[in-house]
């Protein structure tokens, strides 16, 4: 069943609802009892005569990627062109603690839109999910985590050392994920520090962009 007839059927039982909830309201001075509603399982999914929704891409959720997306010329802007470059200009940030400063570092919307959004799993039709979907979770954790990072970890003199990998490098048409970073930093006494809040890095063509933070 298309993904709009599923929604068709669940703003039915929505409604249906809503009628034996009004039936009910207009029938509280009467002596007899309300039928009882008819059973509801709460997702349509469960409904008797369900049929999913036809999706020919769902072995994308196994490999992690859509392998039919299209190449796309577009590059990144801003960012940097190396790992350890980026790790300098976010200790910079920090250290004049500008939230701002820290988000220009990030991918933007329609870096997301074009470039990363089409090669995720959750992209394919079936999901019925859109890239403003998407855009719209991954901004409030980008926009966010750079606001808690800067009030946590401002106002040092970081010196950048190093970046940890304690997860993966995942390789997609377009771009590669650095993902489950540890931002390795000394401040002004010399101690050590490990920023773990920087979760991922989006690399495209030697441009390097924060795509997931800590909020």
């Amino acid at each position: 069943m298309p993904v709009a007839a599923n929604r068709t059927r669940t703003i039915a039982v929505v409604a249906g609802a809503m009628l034996v909830a009004v039936l009910a309201t207009s029938r509280a001075g009467s002596t007899t009892a309300p039928a009882a509603p008819p059973e509801r399982h709460g997702s349509v999914t469960l409904e008797p005569g369900y049929v999913p929704p036809n999706d020919p891409e769902s072995s994308s959720v196994r490999i992690g990627r859509r392998v039919k997306a299209p190449y796309v010329k577009m590059p990144f802007t801003g960012g940097a062109r190396s790992l350890e470059e980026l790790g300098r200009k976010v200790c910079h940030a920090l250290d004049y603690e500008t939230a701002d400063s820290l988000f220009t570092l990030t991918v933007g919307q329609d870096e997301f839109r074009y470039i990363l959004w089409p090669e995720f799993p959750m992209s394919r039709p079936a999901t019925g999910i859109t890239w403003q979907d998407g855009w719209l979770f991954l901004y409030g954790r980008l926009h966010q985590g750079s606001a808690i990072a800067i009030r946590e970890h401002g106002g040092h003199a970081y010196q950048f050392v190093r970046f940890d990998r304690y997860d993966s490098t995942v390789t997609y048409k377009n771009f590669k994920l650095h993902n489950g970073l540890i931002l390795v930093a000394k401040d002004e006494g010399g101690k050590t520090e490990e920023f773990r809040w920087l979760r991922s890095v989006a690399e495209r063509k030697g441009h390097f962009k924060i795509y997931s933070m800590s909020d």
